[in-house]
């Protein structure tokens, strides 16, 4: 009687086969035939049991499916890649520039790059030479293996913190230390655009009337629609490392007085400085050498210039000779423009 009640009223209590024939059904026909068998910790090979239920590999939503509901597929694969355990102080790039400053050189690294100042004797330009396609293709190694030691390194060292941090805790416990407070790190925005809306965003507040909320709709629509119009570069990521590198106060970094002076530096694009949709610090930066700077134009403005040129439309692009209205003839008088009012040297129109 006992296990009657206990069975609901059933003649013979539910056996756990009669659960799993159930959870069969209720799958089959709405999940995959693998997912129906790894639910079921079924081999359609042998016929038999599997030996583990992994749990993680199983994308389906089986109460849903019994209970004859709709599926949450898009909340269970979110809650499934979560974890309440997870240390925020954790980053993929968490090594200290201390250990990254006492490091020794890795010698097969020292070695390549020796020969390779071997091979070009001390000049930069290599184009023509014959040992030309050796030192590119060491310079494409040094490259390879300096990615490889720092993904390595970052690794490891992620490693060792997850295996050292308990200890640290205790340590820290024993000496009566107070526990480390979590700081959120400071995310910063160096579009204008990008920042404001950010504002919006997570700034919302019940309290704002309808007029307020409709302007903040307006200008988060001005605010997208010049936000697509502006550019992310390669440039960006080197000004951003630079700018971790090196100190600089925020008197330094932000603009001169004069920001766009006509006397530019010799390594700055004479393209690039007029381009709105990039930062400012975007459009004045200055390459290592005039020779990567010419790469650079030739490669990103030299065709489009070709076009206005057969248009008959090439001006500056500097703010001031914009103002100023400068129409150029030809690529010609582009660079003798740039030459002699800018300082920047450009290469000249390849013959043939």
């Amino acid at each position: 009687m006992a296990r009657q009640s206990l069975d609901a009223g059933f003649e013979k209590p539910i056996e756990p086969k009669v659960w799993r024939r159930g959870a069969g059904n209720a799958a089959n026909g709405k999940a995959p035939d693998a997912t129906r068998d790894q639910m079921m910790r079924h081999d359609p090979k042998w016929a038999t049991f599997n030996s583990a239920y992994i749990n993680e590999r199983v994308k389906f939503h089986l109460q849903n499916a019994v209970l004859d509901e709709p599926y949450e597929d898009a909340l269970l694969s979110m809650l499934s890649h979560m974890s309440a355990l997870r240390d925020p102080r954790a980053r993929s790039d968490m090594v200290p520039d201390e250990v990254w400053r006492d490091l020794p050189p890795d010698p097969e690294i020292v070695r390549l790059q020796e020969e390779r100042a071997k091979l070009k004797k001390g000049q930069y330009r290599i184009k023509g030479r014959k040992e030309e396609q050796k030192v590119r293709d060491l310079t494409k190694t040094i490259r390879t293996k300096l990615a490889q030691r720092d993904k390595a390194i970052q690794k490891t060292y992620r490693q060792y913190y997850f295996y050292q941090r308990p200890t640290w805790d205790i340590e820290r416990q024993a000496r009566g230390e107070l526990q480390e407070e979590y700081s959120e790190p400071v995310i910063e925005y160096r579009i204008p655009e990008r920042a404001r809306l950010a504002e919006l965003f997570s700034g919302q507040s019940d309290d704002l009337n309808p007029a307020e909320l409709t302007q903040r709709r307006i200008e988060a629509g001005e605010l997208m629609a010049a936000l697509c119009q502006k550019r992310d570069t390669v440039k960006l990521r080197r000004i951003h490392q630079k700018s971790h590198n090196t100190a600089h106060s925020e008197e330094e970094e932000s603009p001169r007085p004069d920001p766009f002076p006509l006397l530019m530096g010799k390594t700055q694009c004479p393209r690039c400085v007029g381009d709105e949709r990039q930062t400012y610090q975007e459009r004045i930066f200055s390459y290592c050498r005039s020779s990567v700077m010419n790469d650079h134009f030739d490669h990103q403005h030299l065709k489009e210039m070709e076009e206005m040129e057969r248009s008959h439309l090439v001006f500056c692009d500097h703010p001031k000779c914009k103002e100023e209205g400068v129409k150029l003839k030809d690529l010609d008088h582009f660079r003798n423009h740039v030459q002699k009012v800018h300082g920047i040297t450009l290469r000249p129109r390849r013959s043939g």
